[in-house]
């Protein structure tokens, strides 16, 4: 009976040096289902070149216990120490799911509070480290502008950055650095669907520790007017101001993606940056928090938000741009074309965070280039090429298959014309001119209409104003359901301008 109950003895220990786990979870390097001392001596090996597995290999995930993208000798040292008993893998290491309590639990050990202050603001994100030495994720758009940034974790404890890793603008990325031992999240980077389970947590709002739970609405999608260039995982799990940086975690405690913004004007409709774009993040150049905030300041970038940047259009045609400046110093705009037949109208930012240019063709050119630029720095700048010729399109800042006054009367716009920068226009024309060219106010009026009319649109009304001095005629295509205002200044029969809306 002792012998016996020796060997049970011997049979328990061994099962707690084996670690039973999913084939391929963390850890389990080799895939035979157990964390063992032999996991640990393959970590080492791809660690140091030895072995050759590829990122994105189920061998290099699993060595990759601590999620940042690399394979290294502590890697390995965490392995052992799971083998022997002295650590436990958390989440997916164990090939069950975890409860909400559960995750809440691990993910507050690894979630940060980030606070920044800048020349004369202050912000507040989220974040959670992928790396105990001290690596912390949040979005770019958190530090952005920064002079000074704090990471607080959820025992209270205030860790200044030391350093900006890494950042990327395009991607709403950026890595910082704290001093001193953290806990660390793994990195999910691929296996999750749409339908999956995930939680958020973060100061939704200023509320710290704001935990909730959701599910991924779609694993991949595109925003175009984002970056069409980049995917992102929509959920069902709140995001709100303060969320930014922080983690959307799945069933295992591990991070899916970065969570980033929502979409006010729907329900549910949120928006995270998948965990993969963390290792993609450029580290070859970390600097100081002060270093950061100096690149900062000296940043100038022109964003285009409307408008096409190569335009094909008819003379008297009209191509249409809005954009904003990102700059934290004063900054003066300037346009110049290269051809004589381009004229370029300039609208600064009034107030509203956006200027707007027209380009008008006043006669045929090919690839004509307009550049607007920051006169204090020529070279940061943005440039639309310009092709006119009576074979080309009609660029006109209105919806597809309404016909363009100037292209059809052969008159451009005023050069104080303004053009919106929703899909409608408000363009207003020189009616003396175009009385030189049609004789009165009805023969101008009847040669856009006759266009109008085979495009599908058909008069609706006409309202008078000031005595009949303004006249609005107003124009439907019931099968687009689109409208044209046109709008006659006239003085007994003298045109004084007219004005075309678009809608």
């Amino acid at each position: 009976m002792k012998k016996i109950s020796i060997i049970l003895v011997f049979i328990l220990l061994a099962a707690t040096l084996l670690v039973p786990v999913s084939a391929n979870a963390r850890g389990d390097v080799n895939g035979n289902g157990r964390v063992e001392a032999a996991d640990a001596r393959l970590a080492l090996r791809i660690a140091v070149g030895m072995e050759s597995y590829a990122a994105g290999t189920p061998q290099f995930a699993a060595a990759d216990v601590n999620g940042n993208g690399k394979v290294e000798a502590a890697d390995a040292r965490v392995i052992l120490r799971a083998a022997v008993g002295l650590e436990t893998l958390n989440g997916a290491s164990q090939g069950e799911t975890l409860s909400s309590k559960e995750i809440y639990k691990l993910a507050s050990t690894y979630t940060f509070e980030i606070k920044v202050k800048g020349e004369g603001f202050e912000a507040l994100g989220s974040g959670f480290a992928i790396d105990e030495s001290g690596l912390i994720v949040t979005n770019y758009h958190v530090i952005e502008n920064a002079d000074t940034i704090k990471a607080i974790d959820y025992q209270g404890n205030e860790l200044p950055v030391t350093q900006v890793v890494a950042f990327d603008r395009d991607t709403d990325l950026a890595m910082l650095k704290v001093d001193g031992k953290v806990s660390a999240a793994q990195l999910n980077t691929n296996e999750y669907e749409t339908g999956d389970t995930v939680f958020t947590l973060g100061s939704a709002n200023g509320y710290t520790g704001t935990f909730a739970n959701g599910v991924i609405s779609n694993a991949s999608i595109v925003i175009p007017e984002y970056d069409p260039d980049m995917t992102f995982v929509q959920t069902s799990a709140p995001i709100s101001s303060g969320n930014s940086g922080g983690p959307l975690i799945d069933e295992y405690g591990r991070v899916v993606a970065v969570n980033t913004m929502s979409d006010e004007m729907g329900q549910n409709l949120n928006f995270a940056i998948p965990s993969s774009y963390i290792l993609q993040l450029d580290r070859s150049n970390p600097m100081t928090v002060e270093e950061f905030s100096q690149a900062e300041y000296a940043f100038r970038e022109i964003y285009v938000v409307f408008g096409e940047e190569t335009v094909s259009m008819r003379p008297s045609g009209t191509a249409a741009y809005a954009f904003y400046v990102v700059s934290r110093q004063d900054y003066t705009l300037e346009v110049s074309s290269s051809s004589s037949q381009l004229k370029t109208v300039l609208i600064p930012d009034s107030g509203y965070g956006y200027s707007a240019l027209d380009i008008v063709a006043l006669g045929e050119c090919e690839n004509a280039v307009v550049t607007v630029y920051i006169k204090e720095e020529p070279t940061v700048k943005k440039e639309f090429t310009v092709t006119v010729s009576s074979e080309g399109e009609i660029a006109y800042p209105s919806t597809d298959g309404t016909p363009d006054f100037g292209a059809v009367t052969g008159q451009a716009p005023e050069t104080d014309s303004l053009v919106y920068v929703e899909p409608y226009s408000n363009i207003e024309y020189d009616g003396i001119d175009l009385m030189q060219r049609y004789n009165s106010a009805d023969s101008v009026r009847a040669a856009y209409e006759r266009a109008l009319t085979e495009a599908g649109f058909e008069r609706v009304s006409k309202e008078s104003q000031l005595l009949g001095v303004i006249v609005t005629y107003t124009y439907q295509n019931a099968e687009t359901n689109h409208i044209v205002y046109y709008t006659e200044n006239s003085i007994l029969d003298c045109l004084i301008s007219v004005t075309i809306d678009v809608w």
